[in-house]
């Protein structure tokens, strides 16, 4: 979970690894799976939409239908990234969802007075894909799109938003992508000044004394 909006995040449950593009939703299982780790699906909850929709054609179906969503979510976001602005296909496939909305509304007293809270409540497993057609629109309406950025590691396809302090951030996570191009940089800048000086970056040859 590194993109900071949880469609960022979705668009990023495709990753490279070991040189190839990997799909991290290989099943429904996986799909509820990342729901809970996001927040959108509580413990209890997951498992009950695991046992309604696990190993049907529904669960099939929905799969299918969020990896298409996810499709439609990176164009949106590789567009945004080159400063182009939604198209009318992205836009109507996040309204699609919009209008699927499900929950119960309660109204509940808090500390400082009340508050009108919304409980998340899929009835069918396309529901499932409702928060995230939420969070794209919200990312849009509120976001600054100027701060979507993809990782400068010209191998990752990771996105996400900056939300940092200074908006330096580059890369998908420091530990990883940040890492191996801090290393990357470093080799080539040593081979660089090797160069200039004469110096050989190539293994020791052995003389017969």
């Amino acid at each position: 979970m590194v993109g900071t909006h949880r469609c960022l995040d979705f668009v990023n449950t495709e990753i490279i690894e070991r040189g190839r593009r990997v799909d991290l939703l290989r099943d429904f299982a996986d799909l509820v799976g990342w729901l809970e780790q996001a927040h959108v699906l509580s413990g209890a909850r997951a498992k009950q939409m695991l046992r309604r929709w696990g190993r049907t054609s529904n669960g099939a179906g929905a799969l299918s239908e969020a990896r298409a969503f996810r499709r439609v979510l990176r164009e949106m976001v590789e567009g945004i990234v080159h400063g182009k602005r939604p198209s009318a296909l992205v836009l109507d496939k996040i309204n699609a969802l919009l209008r699927c909305r499900t929950g119960d509304v309660a109204l509940v007293r808090t500390r400082h007075g009340f508050e009108r809270r919304v409980s998340f409540q899929p009835r069918d497993p396309r529901h499932l894909l409702v928060p995230l057609a939420e969070s794209a629109s919200d990312l849009l309406c509120h976001g600054d799109l100027s701060l979507i950025l993809k990782c400068e590691n010209p191998r990752c396809i990771l996105y996400f938003y900056d939300a940092t302090k200074n908006h330096a951030r580059r890369w998908c996570s420091m530990a990883v992508c940040g890492n191996r191009m801090k290393v990357a940089a470093h080799y080539r800048r040593r081979r660089r000044s090797l160069t200039a000086s004469g110096g050989r970056t190539g293994r020791r040859r052995l003389t017969p004394q």
